[in-house]
Formats: C-alpha cells, structure tokens, sequence
C-alpha cells in the first residue's frame, strides 16, 4: 500500500512539473510576438496617416496670411479650413478683395472653409471688405466661425451677417476700430428713419450659434435685437462702465440665459468709479443670479472686482470657477477662494481655477492661517485647486 501511494505521489508531481525554461521561453515568445503585432499596427497607421495627410486637399489646412506679396495658389485655398488675415499694409483692402474674389471664381461647389478671421480691418477697409465677403457668401457654404474687426458706427451688420451667413457656430466681433458714420447700412439722406427700420437692421438672428466673443474698447452694440437660441457659451471683454453691463450686456444674458454654459466676464471692471450696487470697489451681482442660470457649468470673472449676493445651491450644475486675475498675496487667494469653500448649502464647485506669484512661490502651502484652512475645506469638499493649465497646486489626499 505505501509504495502505491508513494507512486501515486510521483505520478502527481511529475504531471505538474514543467522545467523553469520552458515557461520563460513560452512566456518570451508570447511577449515577442504581441510586441510585433503592435508594432506593425503603428507601422500602418503611420503609413495611412501620412498618406492622408499628403493628399492635396488637406495641405495648407490652416492658412496665415501675413502678407500678400506672394500670390498664394488655388489649391491653397481648395485645401484651407481656416484663414486668417494677420497684417496691415497700404495695399492690404486691395489684397483681401483679390483674395475673396478668387474664392468666389473657385467656388464651383464651395470651398472647404470653415473658418475666417478678419479683426485686423481699418475703419476705412471694413465696408468694402464685407460688401465682397458677402457677394461670396454662396462659395463659403462650410463657413462656420467668423471674426470681424468693426467700427464703433456699423449699422446693419447683425442683419448681414443673419442674411449670407445664417448657419455660423462662431461669431467673434471686436469693437476697438473708432471710426465715425455707417458703414454697412447707410441711410436714405434727408429721411427720417423708422424706428422699426433700424430694429430691422441691427437684428442678429443665427439659430445654430453657441459661441459668441464680444471684444470692445469704447463701444458696445445695442444687443436688445440679437436673437441666439443655442447660444452656450458667452465672452464679453472688457466690460467696463457700470451702464455696459446693466443696460447692455445683463439683459442680453437674461435672454438667453436657459442655455449659456460657459459664462466668460473677463475682470469685470464695472464702474472704476462707483456705482449701484457697489460695496468696497466690488460690483454686487443681484440675488437669484443662479436660478437665473440653470445650465452654466463654468464662470470666470475677478472676485476682486465682481461679489455675487448668493452662491449656487447643491443642485446647481456649476462645476468650473476661474479666476481672472492674478493672485499676488494670501488676502487676494482668500477672497477667491471663501465663498465657494465654505457653507454647507454652497455648490462646491470641482475645478477653481487660479494663478499668480503667490502660488508660484508655493506661500499658499506655508501659511498657517486661513488659507490652509481652506485648503483643508477644499480637500474635503474633493474641489481641486489647478493652475489654467490643470496642474494641481495642492495635491489631492
């Protein structure tokens, strides 16, 4: 009986024993060839990359056009999704008009532009240039983001723009050109305007916009004729006078506030010198502001400059607060910071965004005070503390 278990024993052992190089070498072998198999695959996604990106439809995809000295071919601009218009010469109105003339006589079934930008036209260029840029509308049926520069006196643009370029995403319009008289729309001389004629003229009416970049030094367009139904995300910059942004800019943002996502103020200098509903230099945003916004997912503005009455409620969808302007000492981080923080009933937002020296210098990680209170809360409530780049400047536990 014991030498047949013994046996037995043997018989087990010899089954599951296997020699120690042949599992390495199997092992080696399997990785080998998982390795190649890998590595051929990247060959020919490489290779079909490569021939894809040769083909001469997709050469030249972002054009910068610096000058004009050089005339640029028509295969250039067959290829092109997006143009931009970068200097400004003696010659340059002339070299535009050439430029969309040749889109226009290239058209054929439209060219593959989707997007243009013109923010560099003088007050004097800015007529001629759009009466051409509109006759070519019809080759542009791709265009989806446009960037004008425009004079502070640019009567009826919305309603050009709403008429050729009516299925426009992007729209970037930068009011710093102070030039005086109409541009686009020049009144009968010696009649009386109707009232209902320049509410016309100055209607802005794209259904598929949901971005919109508005850039002003002085002036601002009346927007109460501007009509965005998917508009979802809003930059105004710099807003200025307190009149700017209560005559102009907030009842804008009240009309389409359902759908605004991403919420740019810029630094908010509202009313330098005081105003309504100012305490401390700061502007007081009215109560309900939140409500009033019920899909914005992102802020950014100057909490030195800009104080809300009230912070969004738990339910609130907010999730990314950014802070516009530098924070160079433990106060400004704090004030940034305090509102969002602290409060049980409070939003805790999942990204605020900051930068400055004082975070540079890590001072933030050696006070002891109130700022690493914060910290300690924001550590807590899972909110991060990154830089506009997304680096952490707090490790998260």
């Amino acid at each position: 009986m014991e030498s047949r278990a013994t046996r037995s024993s043997t018989v087990r052992r010899k089954q599951i024993t296997v020699p120690l190089g042949d599992l390495r070498s199997a092992a080696y072998r399997h990785e080998y060839k998982s390795i190649e198999n890998q590595r051929r695959k990247l060959r020919l996604v490489c290779r079909a990359w490569k021939e894809f990106a040769d083909r001469w439809d997709l050469c030249d995809r972002w054009v910068t056009v610096r000058s004009l000295k050089n005339e640029i071919s028509d295969q250039t601009w067959r290829g092109a999704l997006r143009v931009e218009y970068l200097d400004v010469s003696e010659t340059w109105e002339h070299s535009i008009k050439s430029s969309i003339f040749c889109w226009k006589t290239l058209g054929g079934n439209g060219l593959r532009m989707t997007r243009l930008e013109l923010l560099r036209l003088s007050k004097g260029e800015f007529k001629p240039i759009l009466e051409v840029l509109f006759g070519a509308a019809k080759a542009l049926p791709q265009l989806r983001s446009l960037g004008l520069g425009v004079p502070d006196s640019y009567g009826g643009l919305p309603r050009k723009l709403s008429r050729f370029f009516p299925r426009l995403t992007h729209l970037t319009l930068d009011f710093t050109i102070v030039g005086p008289g109409e541009i686009v729309w020049d009144p009968p001389k010696g009649k009386e305007i109707p009232e209902g004629a320049v509410a016309e003229a100055n209607t802005l009416q794209l259904l598929d916009l949901e971005v919109l970049f508005l850039l002003r030094k002085e002036f601002l367009p009346d927007l109460d004729h501007w009509h965005l139904p998917r508009l979802k995300h809003f930059h105004a910059h710099p807003i200025g006078i307190l009149p700017v942004w209560t005559d102009t800019i907030y009842p804008f943002l009240l009309q389409h506030s359902a759908t605004i996502e991403t919420l740019d103020l810029d630094n908010t200098t509202i009313g330098a010198t005081g105003g309504l509903n100012r305490s401390d230099g700061q502007y007081i945003v009215e109560p309900g502001f939140w409500d009033m916004f019920p899909s914005l997912q992102l802020i950014r503005y100057s909490s030195m400059n800009m104080k809300f009455s009230d912070y969004p409620r738990n339910d609130h969808p907010l999730r990314i607060v950014v802070e516009t302007d530098p924070i160079d000492l433990d106060h400004e981080l704090i004030q940034a910071l305090k509102p969002w923080v602290q409060g049980a009933h409070v939003k805790h937002p999942e990204n605020i965004v900051v930068y400055g020296s004082y975070l540079v210098k890590s001072q933030h990680l050696v006070n002891r005070g109130e700022v690493q209170h914060l910290l300690k809360l924001m550590t807590w409530n899972a909110t991060r503390l990154t830089n506009p780049w997304g680096k952490l400047w707090v490790n998260v536990l």
